[in-house]
């Protein structure tokens, strides 16, 4: 008798896990691409609702909305029995033999597998120009430059009465995003599409720039929608009249899906120039301050502005290299955008606070930048002019520091603090006798020091000294800078002949121009020899400081070095 009492005890307790069952299951397998199907996973017997994730099932499904929780209770001769059940809505990604695979499924502490499901999907039945109501993704070109910019355009077209369900967008892999419009409320106008009168109202607009990558798809937007459709009605009554049609209608609740849009990345033209950083488009540039003139120590700001249409979110305003009398702080990004047009377009611009900490005139280099114009496809270079500002002397100038840490300082004060001035008592002490042996290092030294100017001068020979071996190196290190150094070419070319001469012909400064260059040369070179120099240094001075000079940077560095060859032969 105690063992049947044991065994109906432990009945009772294993019953509520013996009947606990998890399933899943769908309302149809057989669909086309354009209907909905209702998914569930039902746990009988559970106390509370199941956790599963169902990530696995988006390679070819959609989830248009869930979950949904629900809880049904039943009693059954005498006994309670209770079920958790968890819905999805969910449309097909595409046509073919479809599977939701198992899934795992926990409840408190058990798991369960659910089994997988087959589902077949064929086409719709309607060609879309027979369409009561579809989507269109249109895109305003489907060839484009890395960073030019796409306008995509989500649409709906319709014949009948639907209501619309908020959607979310896809994630555009492969894209900066910059939304343009998004309606709080689609609105409609009458247009003709392949001679049949629809309404079409603008769903979403959005902006999209490639980026750097191997895909460029515009995906597929899903759209859930209640349409609209009369029931008949059983009898006429003139009692019913267009006042209460709302009685006698019904909706069907409809998926919409747009096709995907591919897009073809075109290569740049060659001959790309070196300050190009990835802007496309059509820009102008400008640089201003706040005052025309200042005085020493009292700051100022100094504004650079691009104005424009194209990628402005993807590249950076160029570097500022100011003058040494200058202290510049970190600038202030701000990005401006009109609103009113769907071409990103609108300004971005820095502000630097500079302040001068020397008396005279300071200028400010002229700022340059390349991008590429899709329009025209070719690339352009756009530039700032040159900005000088007078610094005045203030009443009182601040000391400048000495340079030394206050670690410095404070040893510096201690040394001297301690430094005494009065008289001191010398006393006299026996002075050291030099012994043979430090007379002759010392002759041996001497020696040293007067050994090579003697033999050279007696065997025809000039030692080389420092200065000597610079300005024979000075044509190799020359062409090496040429060759490994890196940012604008003009420079390049305009500092390493500048450097060489300064070398070569052991000037006192290597601060030259075309005037001093020519004074310099005048009697080395011949007049041939001479203009070509010169000329080749306004090149570089155009390149450097004009808005030109593109189709000659991929060449200036090497006619550069051959000029210099040319002219240390002739040196």
């Amino acid at each position: 008798m105690k063992f049947y009492n044991q065994l109906i005890l432990s009945l009772a307790i294993l019953n509520p896990i013996l009947a606990l069952q998890v399933t899943a299951s769908v309302d149809r397998d057989h669909c086309s691409i354009d209907d909905l199907i209702t998914f569930k996973i039902e746990a009988e017997g559970a106390s509370s609702f199941p956790k599963v994730e169902i990530k696995s099932i988006l390679r070819d499904f959609s989830i248009i909305s869930g979950p949904s929780q629900q809880t049904n209770m039943q009693w059954v001769n005498g006994s309670i029995t209770n079920s958790r059940t968890m819905t999805w809505a969910i449309v097909p990604k595409r046509e073919g033999l479809l599977n939701i695979p198992s899934l795992t499924v926990k409840v408190k502490r058990k798991t369960f597998k659910t089994k997988p499901i087959k589902i077949q999907v064929v086409s719709s039945n309607q060609k879309t120009k027979d369409l009561d109501l579809f989507i269109l993704a249109e895109i305003d070109k489907d060839q484009v430059y890395l960073g030019e910019q796409v306008t995509l355009t989500y649409k709906i077209f319709k014949k009948v009465n639907i209501s619309i369900d908020p959607f979310e967008l896809p994630d555009f892999d492969g894209f900066w995003a910059e939304e343009l419009y998004r309606p709080k409320q689609v609105s409609f106008r009458n247009v003709s599409r392949s001679g049949v009168r629809y309404q079409v109202g603008i769903l979403y607009q959005v902006a999209l720039f490639s980026m750097p990558g191997d895909k460029h798809v515009i995906p597929s937007l899903t759209l859930k929608t209640k349409v609209v459709a009369n029931r008949s009605k059983r009898r006429r009554d003139p009692f019913f009249d267009p006042f209460f049609d709302s009685f006698f209608t019904e909706t069907v609740t409809k998926v919409l899906n747009s096709s995907e849009k591919s897009l073809t990345i075109k290569d740049f033209p060659e001959s790309r120039p070196y300050d190009f950083t990835g802007a496309v488009g059509q820009f102008s540039i400008d640089a201003s301050t706040d005052r025309d003139s200042t005085v020493v120590n009292e700051g100022l700001t100094y504004t650079i502005s691009l104005k424009g249409t194209g990628n402005m979110g993807l590249f950076t305003l160029p570097d500022i290299k100011f003058p040494n009398q200058l202290e510049a702080f970190s600038p202030t990004d701000n990005f401006t955008k009109d609103v009113f047009r769907d071409a990103l377009t609108g300004t971005m611009s820095s502000e630097y606070i500079l302040i001068p900490r020397m008396a005279g005139s300071v200028s400010i280099p002229p700022v340059k930048m390349s991008y590429f114009d899709p329009q025209s496809e070719s690339w352009k270079r756009i530039q700032t002019d040159a900005v000088t500002i007078p610094i005045l002397a203030g009443a009182e100038t601040l000391v400048m520091g000495s340079g030394f840490s206050k670690r410095e300082i404070e040893l510096l004060g201690r040394d001297i603090r301690y430094i005494h001035t009065e008289k001191m008592p010398w006393k006299r002490m026996n002075a050291p006798t030099l012994s043979p042996w430090i007379l002759s290092i010392y002759g041996m030294s001497v020696l040293c020091f007067l050994a090579p100017p003697l033999v050279g001068s007696l065997l025809g020979y000039r030692v080389r000294t420092a200065s000597d071996r610079k300005a024979k190196d000075s044509l190799k290190k020359a062409c090496r800078d040429l060759r490994s150094g890196a940012g604008d070419p003009f420079d390049l070319a305009t500092n390493a002949v500048y450097k060489y001469l300064y070398e070569r012909l052991q000037l006192s400064t290597d601060n030259l121009d075309p005037n001093m260059v020519e004074e310099f040369l005048s009697k080395y070179l011949d007049n041939n020899d001479f203009i070509f120099l010169l000329n080749h240094l306004k090149t570089c001075d155009a390149g450097r400081f004009g808005p030109g000079g593109l189709d000659r940077e991929s060449t200036i560095i090497d006619e550069t070095i051959i000029i210099l060859k040319k002219l240390d032969k002739a040196l």
